[in-house]
């Protein structure tokens, strides 16, 4: 028979699995996809653009897992304080990339062009900001398992095993076939015009889902 410990890390990337072929991938499919297709990435650059957002959003988990561990239920609170400043910080910098997107390179204003290129032309640091919002505003039914992980662990390498297991499994998601699948997408837009179209849907779908999370603010 295995160790409780062992039992744990396996229970975890089980339950991490469940997550990312449920809860991570109805949150997250929508925003990645629309952000991959949109900016033109192949197949190579899709795996590295998951990889990236995924590995950004584990570390989040990891602080989260910390800090919950160490402060116990006054971390709860303080991050409930904070949530909706969180949410509005998060749902305005998506609506910008969103933004950013749809206008393409046809911007004359210096300032929207020095955007498009900090974010969009070398975009590691867009995929790395993506994966830390969507990782500081977790759900509640991962709040809860994070809560578990502090109570059952017994030091903070407990907590950093348990809560590491547990974003590795959100990892092996659909979510990973269809970020492949969406670096393919431009190929099908032979012609510039509608990939110009292409994009400003993307870009249109990236504003909504920022502004859904300013909504949840009022």
């Amino acid at each position: 028979m295995f160790p409780p410990e062992i039992k744990r890390i396996i229970s975890l990337f089980i339950l991490g699995l469940s997550f990312g072929w449920g809860p991570c991938l109805a949150s997250c499919g929508p925003l990645l996809i629309s952000y991959i297709a949109g900016t033109k990435k192949n197949s190579i650059q899709s795996i590295q653009a998951y990889l990236l957002f995924s590995l950004s959003r584990i570390l989040v988990y990891l602080l989260l897992g910390l800090l919950i561990f160490l402060v116990g239920q006054a971390a709860q609170y303080f991050l409930g304080l904070w949530v909706k400043y969180l949410f509005a910080l998060a749902g305005l910098f998506i609506s910008v990339i969103g933004l950013l997107m749809m206008s393409g390179s046809k911007v004359n204003y210096k300032i929207c062009q020095r955007l498009e290129t900090f974010f969009l032309k070398r975009d590691a640091k867009t995929l790395i900001i993506f994966g830390l919002l969507v990782g500081i505003l977790p759900c509640a039914p991962f709040i809860s398992i994070v809560s578990y992980i502090g109570l059952v662990s017994r030091n903070w390498l407990d907590t950093l095993e348990y809560v590491f297991s547990f974003g590795l499994g959100t990892i092996f998601s659909p979510l990973f076939i269809l970020a492949i699948a969406a670096g393919f997408i431009p190929k099908l837009f032979n012609q510039d015009k509608f990939y110009r179209i292409f994009n400003f849907i993307c870009g249109l779908i990236i504003v909504f889902l920022g502004l859904q999370l300013i909504r949840k603010v009022f």
